[in-house]
């Protein structure tokens, strides 16, 4: 005999907590919507000229299922404006159409290099950083969790920096800070940089809604008074961390990628990770239970 929803507390009590779910998600989205209202208007923001920072949040290419990746672009202003590249392994428009023509530093999300030593599992960066992704001297795609999204990773860097002089990669033959126009950021780990402590699952409107925050009380101007998703969130850290790195106020960590020539890799890379200025992020935000 069938389950009985009829008088079953079980059945009950599951219902109630979707509801009371679906009422606080209600809830925030409308808040967001009603402080972006307050703060700016509605449309896509208009880039300024010159600088802009691009910051990448790749897929995993090899995945069945595999999606776009999401972009964020801040101008100088911290204007913000999202898109979505589908992954080719060449870079093929990559800089997206708004930035073409300007200067540019492209922050991605993912692993330049695999790591240094034959005997090593993982990078000094990654480390240095506590990233959850291992990246091997050995890559090996089957069986080991991002080993996906660190092989196309690894590979579109390679291709970006041997595909003429547009992409120069901090620390690669020498590039100094002043002349980079790519990083490799970890965005898991900046947002635990500007919270105060742990923060929400990002993947829940609760999440969303606090990074979201944390963003605008750096002075990002989000286009949209809808909620950003998750991807475009971290997309739009990446960015900010380029920002961040463009000004001075960030820490390199681990060792200088070089070119593996023999595998066409790079091997090992830096991290850039930001540094707050005082005062840059305040914790008023109102302390929300996930959804």
């Amino acid at each position: 005999m069938g389950m009985s929803i009829r008088n079953n507390p079980r059945v009950y009590a599951a219902a109630g907590a979707s509801i009371i779910a679906a009422a606080v998600a209600t809830r925030y989205v409308a808040k967001w919507r009603k402080r972006k209202y307050m703060r700016r208007g509605e449309g896509i923001r208009d880039l300024g000229g010159g600088q802009v920072f691009i910051g990448l949040d790749l897929t995993d290419p090899y995945a069945s299922s595999s999606r776009p990746c999401d972009y964020a672009i801040l101008d100088t202003d911290l204007n913000c404006n999202f898109g979505l590249w589908d992954y080719n392994v060449g870079g093929a428009s990559i800089i997206p159409q708004p930035a073409l023509g300007r200067s540019f530093i492209l922050a991605i999300d993912g692993p330049q290099g695999l790591a240094g030593e034959p005997d090593a599992n993982v990078r000094i960066s990654e480390k240095l950083v506590n990233a959850p992704g291992r990246t091997p001297y050995f890559l090996k795609l089957e069986g080991k969790p991002y080993q996906g999204l660190i092989q196309g990773s690894v590979n579109l860097f390679h291709k970006l920096v041997t595909s003429g002089s547009r992409f120069r990669l901090l620390g690669l033959d020498g590039v100094p800070v002043s002349d980079t126009t790519l990083i490799e950021v970890y965005p898991g780990g900046a947002w635990k940089i500007l919270s105060k402590g742990n923060l929400p699952a990002k993947r829940t409107v609760s999440g969303r809604y606090r990074r979201a925050e944390l963003l605008t009380q750096l002075g990002v101007k989000f286009a949209s008074s809808d909620l950003p998703t998750n991807d475009q969130l971290d997309a739009t850290l990446a960015a900010w961390v380029a920002y961040k790195f463009w000004i001075g106020e960030s820490s390199i960590e681990g060792t200088a990628p070089e070119m593996d020539e023999l595998n066409s890799i790079i091997r090992e890379g830096y991290i850039v990770m930001p540094t707050l200025s005082s005062g840059e992020v305040h914790n008023d935000i109102e302390e929300v239970a996930p959804v």
